[in-house]
C-alpha cells in the first residue's frame, strides 16, 4: 500500500525572495541538430568564468530548441555577445536575441517539487497584472522569473497575493544589484 500526502496552504510560504536588476537575457533559437555546437559554446563560456543566473531550455514540436541564458553583464559582456552572435554565423543556423537590461525575481521555498501547480501560482499573478514574463524556471526549491527592466518590484507586489513573502516564513533579500533598495 502506498500513502500519498498532499501539501496545501492558503498562501504559499517561501524562505525568501530576491530581486536583481541590470541582467542580460540571451535567447537562442536553433535546430536540434545544432545542440552539440551550442552546448560546446556555452560550456566554453562557463569554463572562461561566465556565471549564469539561469539557463533554460525548451524543445519545440518543430524540432527547434530555445535556449535562454541570463547573466550579469561585466567587463567581458561585449566579448560574450560576440561569441554568442558568432555562434549564429559561420554557416550555423540560428537566431540570437539580446534583451538588456532585464530584472530577475528569485524565490526560494520549501518543497516546491511537492506542490502541484507551483509554477502556475507564480505566473498567474504576473499575467493578471500584465507584467511580461520573458523567461521562467522552476526547480525543486526555487522559482526564477525574468521580467522587463523596472518590473521586479511590481512583480514582487503581485506575488504577495499568492505567497507569504514577508514575516512568518518569507523575507526579501538580495545583493548590491537588488532593485528593492
Amino acid at each position: 500500500m502506498e500513502t500519498i500526502a498532499v501539501y496545501w496552504e492558503p498562501k504559499i510560504r517561501v524562505y525568501g525572495v530576491s530581486t536583481f536588476a541590470g541582467l542580460s537575457l540571451y535567447t537562442l533559437i536553433f535546430p536540434a541538430g545544432q545542440l552539440a555546437h551550442w552546448g560546446g559554446l556555452i560550456a566554453s563560456l562557463a569554463e572562461a568564468g561566465t556565471g549564469f543566473r539561469l539557463v533554460n531550455q525548451q524543445v519545440q514540436a518543430t524540432g527547434e530548441i530555445i535556449l535562454q541564458l541570463l547573466l550579469q553583464p561585466d567587463e567581458r559582456h561585449r566579448e560574450i555577445g560576440r561569441i554568442i552572435a558568432g555562434g549564429c554565423e559561420n554557416g550555423r543556423a540560428g537566431i540570437c536575441r539580446l534583451q538588456s537590461p532585464v530584472d530577475l525575481v528569485y524565490m526560494h521555498g520549501p518543497h516546491f517539487q511537492d506542490r502541484y501547480g507551483i509554477a502556475e501560482a507564480a505566473i498567474t499573478p504576473l499575467t493578471k497584472a500584465e507584467i511580461p514574463l520573458l523567461a521562467a524556471g522552476c526547480t525543486g526549491t526555487s522559482i526564477y522569473l525574468v521580467v522587463p527592466e523596472g518590473c521586479a518590484g511590481k512583480a514582487v507586489a503581485c506575488l504577495g497575493a499568492t505567497f507569504v513573502l514577508d514575516g512568518g516564513g518569507g523575507r526579501r533579500s538580495g545583493g548590491a544589484d537588488d532593485d528593492e533598495k
